[in-house]
């Protein structure tokens, strides 16, 4: 069973263009992320950025990258951007989490992918509210991916990939949710993705404070420790 991480990433984003090509700490934000996906156990990565021209630098810095697989594809329709880059790595096993999620936990990782082979299931996400915000990973089947890529009709299920699944049709997969454990330490109130000003204003006190390949257990005791850097973007809608 091949394991492939995809994440999706583009340069044209509104409320913050180009947010995952700033710099933090000596690099890019795309560089940092895809240095702590080489810590999951997944087989291979892949970018997978548009076709748009505006995508071309981030294409060519993503194939800078030794041992990661770039797909070019649609730009409105994510989900059959996926499933391309699903078929051009061979993947049996899909792990999604998006680019603009730089504190991921790698753990959670590897936790989804043992959970889909423990439970036989063909899908499974991290529960909905159950960890902050840019802790989420989605794991597919690659018959699971293939099926919601033939089937999805509305534009938020081929612009965001999973709704199908997990939102629209969880009846007819078979799905796990994942939650924290009783003894799992609790994280305070925070918003640990990017897509504004004040986001990237967190992850630069974070990359900088405790580092950009720290474990997520050390940005959660950082953030309890000075709540007014949880407070940076709390105001922020998703």
């Amino acid at each position: 069973m091949k394991t492939v991480f995809i994440t999706q990433a583009r340069s044209g984003s509104t409320r913050l263009p180009g947010k995952v090509l700033k710099v933090v700490e000596g690099k890019t934000l795309l560089e940092w992320f895809m240095e702590r996906a080489r810590r999951t156990s997944c087989d291979c990565l892949c970018v997978a950025t548009t076709t748009n021209g505006a995508d071309d630098g981030l294409a060519a810095l993503a194939s800078s990258f030794d041992g990661v697989h770039v797909t070019r594809g649609s730009e409105e329709d994510v989900l059959a951007r996926y499933v391309q880059a699903a078929r051009e790595t061979e993947a049996d096993v899909v792990v999604r989490v998006t680019s603009d999620c730089p504190f991921f936990d790698w753990r959670l990782v590897d936790l989804c992918l043992f959970a889909l082979g423990e439970n036989d299931s063909e899908a499974v996400r991290t529960a909905f509210g159950a960890y902050p915000l840019g802790l989420d990973v989605e794991v597919y089947s690659r018959e699971a991916l293939e099926r919601a890529g033939r089937e999805a009709r509305e534009p938020q299920e081929r612009e965001h990939v999973g709704p199908y699944l997990f939102r629209s049709h969880p009846e007819r997969f078979r799905l796990v949710w994942l939650r924290p454990g009783e003894k799992d330490p609790l994280w305070p109130d925070c918003r640990l993705t990017l897509d504004y000003a004040e986001d990237f204003e967190l992850v630069r006190r974070l990359y900088t404070s405790v580092g950009p390949l720290a474990e997520a257990e050390a940005y959660r005791r950082f953030l309890l420790g000075h709540p007014e850097a949880a407070a940076l973007n709390l105001h922020l809608s998703h």
